[in-house]
This record gives structure tokens, C-alpha cells and sequence, in this order.
């Protein structure tokens, strides 16, 4: 269609009105591109940024009629521990009221809120709540679209999720219209076959770019040579300091192995004497990243549950990052809460892992539900996790 569509507008120059369609676009001589059947998505925009936003309003309102005032539910957001790793991210107030479908959240507080949703709010509301029930579905579809990797068997079940989604959406709020920001939610499924995970052509990155131009700008005369200047001197300086193994080490100082908890454990790992040498440090950055002990890592996923460890101790040795953890176990993942239950395996079985071996790079916290005397532990997933 699209193709006849751009051999009609040749003969008739008022078709771009009917067809909205220009011209013919160039990339489409390009032998494996199509500007019909290929296309990235973007999961900042469509979903942090739009579907989220106006979602979790939605159900905020409802808990806000149903369960709690104003000010509770304020209190709460403002209140809850989400972790080290999600403070710089804490969602500020919110706008629950007024014309518009967001939060007045960006992108990164508007994942920081969905994500602790279920345990900032799930001790108020049935597990069978329809409402609640909008919110899960909504997870489970971030979490598929954010996974760095996936099978095809999940983008068939991402499929049903989102026709689920929008079905109970309908259902549940007849007034509203949905986005078109959730039609495009539909081709997700197809564009992943195409051209992989979605997380891989987000948006995040390029508009973090932006953040270098707004802090720089101290003259307003001749703005775009100022920055352009500003910039090139930023990306010289970069690429003079480039370095291929981006590490980043906090205070520390040199022991040997058999001084540190877990030091066996990481001779054995080193293949090295257990009187070795190596730096033991408070933290460090490994290409952004952030690693502290009492963070949780995942090592691998085995049937179908992920295997998390506590760090205890960091040690670098020749370039060579090792995080030594405790065991935890996974005793089940509460749907109801949208994480993963965990306590501290009785045996406190150590391990030592290189931080190149993680199954998941990013690093997560230990968190609890909030508003009840429950003192169980749970780690809130930020993608699916899949047996590699």
C-alpha cells in the first residue's frame, strides 16, 4: 500500500493531504531497509514518558478515593526506602489532578515509581483488584520490553499481555481514550523479532546528551558556536583519556587474600595462593556501573529462578574485578508484589564471581514492603529474567 501510495503522488501533488505521505523516502533504495516493515521503538517515550505516566495516575487516583487522603499518599511516595541504587531517582510530588495524562515525573522517576508501586501500595488493595491488576499487567510488560535479551517464545506471550492490557484498560476506564503512544505498544512484539530488544533503541542515552548543553551555557552571544566550542574541547579531552577498561575504584587499600572474608573463594577464582596480594576496596564503578557491598548481584538464572548473592567484599587484582557474596534464596517471586521474596541461605554458602561473569550487570537492593509489620525481604526486578 505504501508502495502505491508513493507512485500516486508522482501524477498528483495533492495527494499528500489524502496519504500523508510526501515522497518517496531514499532509505528505501538501501537493500535490506524498508521504511514499512522496519522501524525502532522507543520505550522512553511511548512507556516512561506516556502509557506509564498516565497509568499510574490513573490508579493513584483510585487508591487515593478508596484507601488513603491526599497527604498519605504523599507521605508514602515521599517516605518509602526504594534503595541506594534508585535514591538519585526518587519520584518528587506528584500531580495527581489537572488536565494533562503525566505525572510531571521524567523518565527515569517514572520507571523509579512503577517499578515500587506494587510495594508501596500493595498492602491496601485485594489481590484480585481489577485496578491492581492494570498496574501488574503494565510490569510485566516493562519488564519483557526492558530485557537486554529475549526469545521469540516471549515476544508471543508480550503479544497477549499487551492485548490483555489494553482490554482491561477499556474495561476499567470507558471514558478514556487510549494513547496512541499504546497503539504503538502493539507493533512491539513484531519490531523485537525484527531487529532485537527494544532496550537496545531507546532514547535514554541521547537525551542524557542534552544534559552537557544545558549546565554549559553561561553567554548567550552566538549560543550554537559557544556550545559547539564547549563540546568539541569536551569530546578532545575524552578521547585523550579513553581508556578500553573503564574502572573507577573508591577507597581501599592492599591485604592479602586471607585477610578478607571470602578470601579463599577468590584465590580460587584468581588461581592464585591464598597469601596473594590484592586491592580491597569500598566500592567501584565498572563502566558506570556501581558495586558497594550489601548490593544484591545475580549470577545466573536456574529453572527459572534467579540466583542472587550479597556482596561482602570487593578485591581487584590485575585488572581482574571480584565480587564475593553470600548466598541468598529465592524462595518465590509474589506476583501480588511484583518481586521477588528472598531471605539469607542458611548454609551462608560464599562465592566469588568476576564482574564480567554477572548474568545481570545492574545491581539491585534489598527491599521491604511498606505500611505492614511483615519483615520479609524482596528484590524488585527491572527486566525478565531468562535462563541463558
Amino acid at each position: 500500500m505504501h508502495a502505491l501510495h508513493c507512485k500516486r503522488l508522482q501524477d498528483d501533488s495533492t495527494l499528500p493531504h489524502v496519504y500523508g505521505v510526501k515522497r518517496v523516502c531514499l532509505l528505501n533504495s538501501l537493500k535490506y531497509f524498508n521504511t514499512a516493515n522496519n522501524f525502532a521503538v522507543d520505550v522512553m517515550h511511548n512507556i516512561l514518558e506516556g502509557v506509564a505516566q498516565l497509568e499510574v495516575k490513573l490508579v493513584l487516583q483510585y487508591i487515593q478515593h478508596n484507601f488513603l487522603s491526599a497527604d498519605d499518599l504523599a507521605g508514602r511516595i515521599h517516605a518509602f526506602d526504594y534503595g541506594y541504587n534508585q535514591q538519585k531517582n526518587r519520584p518528587p510530588s506528584v500531580k495527581l489532578f489537572g488536565g494533562s495524562n503525566d505525572l510531571g515525573l521524567n523518565a527515569i522517576q517514572s520507571w523509579c515509581l512503577l517499578r515500587n508501586m506494587p510495594l508501596l501500595f500493595g498492602d491496601l488493595v485485594q489481590r484480585d483488584d481489577k485496578h491492581w491488576c492494570l498496574l501488574l499487567l503494565l510490569l510485566q510488560i516493562v519488564n519483557i520490553v526492558f530485557s537486554p535479551v529475549l526469545t521469540e517464545g516471549m515476544t508471543i506471550y508480550l503479544k497477549h499481555l499487551i492485548i490483555e492490557h489494553h482490554q482491561l484498560f477499556k474495561k476499567l476506564f470507558p471514558e478514556k481514550n487510549l494513547l496512541p503512544k499504546h497503539h504503538i505498544m502493539i507493533h512491539y512484539p513484531q519490531c523485537i523479532r525484527k531487529i532485537g530488544p527494544s532496550l537496545h533503541m531507546w532514547c535514554m542515552c541521547y537525551e542524557a546528551k542534552h544534559k552537557f548543553f544545558k549546565t554549559q551555557l553561561k553567554s548567550f552571544k552566538n549560543i550554537t558556536k559557544t556550545l559547539a566550542n564547549k563540546h568539541q574541547s569536551c569530546m578532545a579531552m575524552h578521547w585523550e583519556s579513553f581508556s578500553q577498561y573503564r574502572l573507577t575504584l573508591g577507597p581501599g587499600k592492599m591485604v592479602e587474600l586471607d585477610e578478607l572474608k571470602g578470601g579463599m573463594e577468590m584465590a580460587s577464582k584468581l588461581g592464585v595462593d591464598i597469601s596473594e596480594s590484592v586491592y580491597s576496596v569500598k566500592w567501584i564503578k565498572h563502566h558506570g556501573t556501581e558495586y558497594r557491598p550489601d548490593f544484591i548481584i545475580c549470577t545466573e538464572v536456574a529453572c527459572e529462578m534467579p540466583v542472587f548473592y550479597k556482596i561482602k567484599t570487593i578485591a581487584v587484582k590485575d585488572e581482574n574485578v571480584l565480587l564475593c557474596g553470600t548466598l541468598m534464596e529465592t524462595l518465590c517471586f509474589d506476583d501480588h508484589y511484583h518481586a521477588f521474596t528472598v531471605r539469607m541461605h542458611p548454609d551462608r554458602i560464599l562465592k566469588s564471581v568476576n564482574v564480567n561473569e554477572l548474568c545481570y550487570f545492574k545491581p539491585f537492593d534489598l527491599q521491604m514492603k511498606y505500611g505492614t509489620t511483615d519483615s520479609a525481604l524482596h528484590i524488585v526486578p527491572y527486566c525478565h529474567f531468562m535462563q541463558m
